[in-house]
């Protein structure tokens, strides 16, 4: 399988490597994890320039990714997985060589030598419950019927045009069964646009949730990490993992960005829900 280059000095006009290492995470360490406000890794300038540049301007059309683009709301996900890209001929190769990596037995390794501690500290008894080694956990896409262990998936994902300044995604914790998720930033060079960055939070209590969402001054703002190109970010999602989007202002250019995902057969946590009248008390509904 052809990988995306890992070094700074590829062919011309090529995104073949040297070996099946992500580029996102060949260098990266255990030691390149942040643990405030909870685990978490960003890499600035992750990919070489040239293969950034050619996989920016090789990223599908909205209308490719929602084939009713023009009729959707204000600042909303739209996003296609891994095994809706796969064999597409519209999706570049270049794409499909890096959808194929980054859902690859060799990217969990990857993922597992830099945030395998990080991941054991979050869920002590997870490896006891799969019953191997995270090392040695069978990977399958997302979605497919092979057995496995993990599950990884890739997908193309755009915000749509904002009508009215929102924020896409409020203060929160991803699926129970997903046990890392990671960003990879690619904001057109021409977006103007104030808002749509990472916002990473601290809990003021213990944590609680509206499923999987926190209630109003439970949290408070601890980091923010930039929507600027080329820009990686890679966490472990759990209780602690709460994390949301700033409020972007209108505009008439989508937010874009890659979606990594490592989900696992069984809940690798359960985290807290707040009570009912908790909930009404800060005027969260039962269906949010």
């Amino acid at each position: 399988m052809h990988r995306l280059s890992a070094g700074p000095e590829p062919h011309a006009g090529s995104l073949v490597p040297p070996s099946p290492t992500s580029p996102l995470l060949a260098s990266a360490k255990p030691a390149d994890v942040v643990t405030d406000p909870f685990a978490h890794l960003t890499r600035a300038a992750a990919l070489p320039a040239a293969d950034y540049a050619m996989l920016a301007e090789e990223f599908p059309s909205l209308g490719m990714l929602a084939a009713h683009a023009a009729a959707l709301d204000s600042n909303q996900a739209v996003r296609m997985n891994a095994a809706q890209a796969l064999g597409r001929t519209d999706i570049a190769a270049t794409w499909q060589r890096f959808f194929e990596l980054h859902t690859s037995g060799e990217y969990w390794l990857d993922v597992v030598r830099v945030f395998g501690e990080s991941m054991r500290a979050a869920f002590p008894r997870l490896e006891a419950r799969i019953g191997r080694r995270l090392e040695d956990w069978r990977v399958a896409h997302r979605g497919s019927d092979a057995p496995a262990d993990v599950r990884l998936d890739c997908q193309f994902v755009m915000n749509t045009p904002v009508t009215k300044r929102s924020s896409v995604k409020t203060p929160h914790v991803d699926k129970y069964d997903k046990i890392f998720s990671a960003l990879f930033y690619m904001r057109p060079l021409d977006d103007p646009t104030v808002g749509g960055d990472l916002a990473l939070y601290r809990w003021r209590r213990a944590p609680r949730f509206v499923k999987h969402r926190t209630l109003p001054g439970d949290v408070e703002h601890a980091k923010t990490i930039a929507y600027a190109p080329n820009t990686y970010v890679a966490f472990v999602n759990s209780p602690a993992s709460v994390h949301g989007v700033s409020p972007r202002d209108v505009t008439r250019v989508p937010r874009r960005y890659i979606n990594f995902i490592a989900e696992v057969p069984v809940p690798a946590f359960e985290p807290t829900q707040a009570s009912r009248w908790q909930r009404w008390r800060h005027g969260r509904r039962d269906d949010e």
